[in-house]
């Protein structure tokens, strides 16, 4: 299976429930259809701290693998439940790289809490919000499932188009504050997000 035809699975719950009881491939294909879910998060998380130092995939792939180990202790039923287990073996994950690079924030206490509340951030907003304007309940994609279709649709966009969006409707930035970041005009970074929200439409449109 490839990363696009996790697309075409039907409901999730089934090999949530067959995972748990030690389904292997089940798991395989479970972890296949919230791979770039896990990515897009990451990528999130490494924006401000270490973006050459550590790329997004490798971290999702270290999450995959780490869920292949501990699915036992995986108690929950749901599609929410799953998610969140997931959510938190990457919260580990990312926190572990950044104690890595980052020495000053080795005794932080609080580093895996402030990850694990960025994370839920960006997940909540792929669950409200703008995946209510850009994703659409027809064809054979469940409602409840439509943000893992909108974090495909983002993680397909490039840099400038992706970084726009996590900027302005993720972190809540201004236009302004986002063109001194991004070194442009308010006036491009405007016309920017614009058709970054045109094409994440289309993006999330094609994967119908």
């Amino acid at each position: 299976m490839t990363d696009d035809e996790y697309l075409t699975t039907g409901p999730l719950e089934p090999l949530i429930d067959s995972a748990r009881q030690g389904n292997s491939e089940a798991l395989g294909e479970l972890l296949m259809v919230f791979r770039r879910y896990l990515v897009f998060l990451a990528r999130t998380q490494l924006h401000h701290h270490m973006q050459a130092k550590a790329d997004p995939s490798d971290l999702a792939q270290e999450a995959c693998l780490a869920a292949h180990g501990n699915i036992a202790n995986f108690k929950g039923q749901t599609i929410d439940e799953f998610t969140a287990w997931l959510r938190g073996i990457l919260t580990n994950i990312v926190a572990m790289h950044l104690r890595k690079y980052l020495g000053t924030q080795k005794r932080d206490p609080r580093l895996e809490q402030n990850i694990n509340h960025s994370l839920t951030n960006v997940s909540n907003f792929l669950q409200s919000g703008i995946a209510g304007d850009i994703t659409s309940p027809s064809g054979n994609f469940e409602r409840n499932e439509a943000f893992l279709r909108l974090a495909e649709g983002l993680e397909k966009l490039s840099d400038d188009y992706r970084r726009v969006i996590v900027l302005r409707n993720i972190e809540g930035m201004s236009f302004k504050e986002i063109a001194h970041l991004m070194g442009k005009t308010v006036n491009a970074v405007e016309k920017l997000w614009v058709r970054a929200l045109a094409k994440l439409r289309e993006n999330v449109g094609d994967a119908e």
